[in-house]
């Protein structure tokens, strides 16, 4: 990594811990209060004696200075933090640790959604895009929800689609947090891309352009999958509900297939079927 890049990676890493530690407060952690707290969440001195670290080696880790940290400070950080399992990896991905396996689990039986998928994978808009999450290719579902094939390649790009198309953004309901929700998982993905000038690029072009953007990016927020669903306003079938899988190759580990899967608690499936009859697949 270039000596731009890695410090590039520290101040985003710098960055990430700053954004957590101002949004927690005292009383979460049990500490008691303090008089002439000028600024909102905990103090670094707070941090570092819960973590058990110097507040010195503490305060150049968030300055960005080039300090190893051990993944038992980490896990230690996203204790005190109370991180969730996505903020985690994407703590550990920034500090170049590997992320310690999780305890595998047994199933049964898959989602509900994963059944889902596999009997309507002809009603479900579908698309492949690269991990710079560039739409490469998309089948007939997906061109009814979104025509690709009507951008220029340069703008097939689902975060700068997201933000920038007026169009897209009067489809989808409730844009604000479905946009807000795809940047977080944008976002997963950057930390393990921070050295790609291309990342660096399209963010600076999206802070000039969305003032959304531009809020939320500080926040720093981390989400691997969304967990809520996805509703459009189509003018042609009307309200439709749909879950997003994404799903990863084996044999092309750069690409990544989102599915989304007609809810089956709604009649998406059946408002769809009129128009995608019969269901061509599209490149």
């Amino acid at each position: 990594m270039s000596e731009s890049a890695e410090r590039g990676r520290r101040m985003e890493l710098a960055d990430f811990l700053r954004s957590r530690r101002q949004r927690l407060a005292p009383d979460q952690l049990g500490l008691p209060k303090r008089p002439r707290r000028r600024t909102p969440g905990l103090r670094r001195e707070e941090v570092a004696e819960l973590v058990g670290i110097g507040v010195t080696w503490y305060t150049w880790l968030e300055q960005g200075r080039p300090i190893p940290v051990s993944a038992n400070v980490l896990e230690n950080l996203a204790r005190v933090f109370r991180l969730g399992r996505d903020e985690r990896a994407h703590l550990f991905r920034l500090a170049r640790r590997d992320i310690p396996a999780a305890p595998s689990e047994s199933h049964e039986a898959v989602r509900p959604v994963l059944q889902d998928m596999l009997t309507t994978l002809n009603l479900a808009p579908a698309h492949i895009r690269d991990l710079r999450w560039n739409v490469l290719a998309w089948n007939y579902a997906e061109s009814f929800m979104v025509n690709w094939q009507e951008y220029p390649a340069g703008e097939r790009n689902i975060i700068w689609h997201h933000f920038t198309n007026p169009v897209f953004r009067r489809l989808m309901v409730n844009w604000d947090r479905e946009a807000r929700s795809v940047l977080s998982e944008f976002r997963m993905e950057t930390g393990a891309h921070i050295e790609d000038a291309w990342f660096t690029n399209l963010i600076r072009e999206l802070h000039q352009t969305s003032a959304e953007f531009r809020q939320w990016w500080p926040l720093h927020e981390v989400r691997r999958e969304r967990e809520l669903p996805i509703q459009f306003n189509h003018p042609d079938a009307g309200r439709l509900v749909f879950r997003a899988i994404t799903v990863k190759f084996t044999t092309e580990e750069d690409l990544r297939m989102r599915v989304l899967v007609p809810s089956s608690e709604t009649d998406t499936a059946v408002k769809l079927r009129p128009f995608l009859q019969p269901a061509e697949s599209h490149a």
